[in-house]
């Protein structure tokens, strides 16, 4: 085994933390080595609340990953989500050079000035994307090497994350004894797996349904265009029924996962379900139609402000009516009949794709983002060992992880009063 060869990757997600080990081999295809998941209630909305929670998380899923791979792992690739994500798109002008041929010399310079440019934000920069050059006046021009120009123009999207966010990240995984090898936006690990050439090409939406939040992303021409993170996922279907039927998270998690539907017209629609409500000697009795309703609602008004989002200026001519879903949330039954019906356009469900060896039970959306972001590493990110020891935690520091864990339990607030559904910064 070429242990040069070996990358890992960590999802953060809000509900489960996954880890992902894998192998590139000769040819540039991926075997999955191993993988490995632990729950997690340490996120809230994609944004890290209880870190040291989510530090044993980590040290959780990796372990696993770790046994399964039979390697031992000291870096790892970290996707970041949530609303502490911005996007924007870019014009650079590259200085005059006198008119020559471009080379890919005079494009790597094109893409360093526009990265020093975004870098003036003041977020932390995470990525710098090119989407097309503009020659001599001439636009829309995605391959320039060979042609003769003046002056160019390098169009980018630019991708920023907020510094304290990105401070607390570093620290918490570091903290699992790892070595960020790379923070990768999870959204562009999702498209990685999910999508395929042509629907880049062509114009395509992806819509990612977390736990805590739903990550959009529009390519086109081959480039990605635009993205947005909504802070409502999952966790939102789940917790309605906690409202309405006055019941524990659990149990409506287990009414969610075994019975609910996106679409009220269900087969079985009026078949009579038992709830364990709390304060009630008996089970309160519903139908299937009154929570598939519920969910119904609330995959609507989600669903509503994806299609808001996408009303920007620079999507105008683009083609929005190619939709693909993937995430945990995409596999809700019904959800994609009501994606079909908010967006009239086509739509597919997409698991992940483009490696090797994954386990049988791991090929579900829910994992789409995992495997992406090691994809995503292995393609765009320089080569890099990620086999070797990790740093020791010591038993004081597990100790003192745990303390702080108790102590910023009990000044938590809930997740419905920290932030409302609908909240945040739209990303254009």
């Amino acid at each position: 085994m070429l242990q040069d060869d070996i990358r890992a990757a960590i999802d953060l997600g809000t509900t489960k933390v996954s880890a992902i080990i894998g192998k590139q081999r000769d040819g540039g295809s991926v075997e999955v080595l191993g993988m490995g998941t632990a729950p997690s209630d340490g996120m809230t909305r994609g944004a890290i609340t209880d870190a040291p929670q989510v530090t044993g998380a980590i040290r959780t899923a990796l372990s696993a990953a770790e046994k399964d791979a039979g390697v031992s792992i000291r870096a790892a690739y970290v996707g970041l989500g949530g609303s502490q994500i911005e996007s924007r798109n870019q014009w650079t002008r590259v200085p005059n050079q006198g008119i020559a041929v471009v080379t890919q010399t005079d494009v790597n310079r094109a893409l360093a000035i526009a990265r020093s440019e975004a870098a003036n934000s003041g977020d932390h920069l995470l990525h710098v994307l090119p989407r097309s050059y503009a020659l001599d006046g001439i636009y829309g021009v995605r391959n320039p090497l060979g042609m003769h120009a003046r002056e160019m123009y390098i169009q980018t999207h630019v991708i920023t994350g907020a510094r304290e966010a990105m401070g607390l990240l570093t620290s918490t995984v570091e903290d699992a004894g790892l070595q960020v090898g790379g923070t990768i936006v999870q959204m562009l690990g999702s498209a990685e797996s999910a999508l395929n050439r042509q629907e880049k090409d062509d114009g395509v939406v992806l819509i990612d349904v977390g736990g805590g939040t739903t990550d959009v992303a529009v390519f086109y021409e081959g480039t990605i265009v635009h993205t947005v993170v909504l802070p409502v996922g999952g966790w939102q279907f789940s917790n309605d029924l906690v409202q309405s039927f006055n019941t524990s998270f659990a149990e409506a998690e287990r009414l969610k996962i075994t019975h609910g539907a996106a679409i009220p017209a269900v087969r079985g629609a009026t078949d009579e379900l038992s709830v364990n409500a709390n304060g009630m000697d008996q089970p309160l009795v519903i139908t299937r139609r009154e929570l598939s309703q519920l969910i119904h609602d609330r995959a609507s008004e989600m669903l509503e402000m994806v299609r808001l989002r996408l009303q920007a200026p620079h999507l105008r001519d683009i083609p929005l009516n190619r939709i693909v879903i993937t995430g945990g949330g995409a596999k809700l039954d019904g959800f994609q009949a009501v994606v079909k019906a908010t967006f009239q356009g086509k739509v597919r469900t997409a698991a992940p794709s483009g490696v090797e060896g994954l386990p049988a039970e791991r090929q579900d959306p829910a994992f789409t983002s995992t495997v992406g972001l090691l994809l995503w590493g292995m393609h765009n990110l320089a080569r890099e060992s990620h086999v070797g020891a990790r740093k020791a935690v010591s038993t004081s520091d597990v100790r003192m992880f745990d303390r702080f864990k108790g102590w910023i339990s009990s000044r938590r607030t809930t997740t419905a009063e920290r932030t409302p559904v609908g909240a945040g910064k739209p990303a254009s």
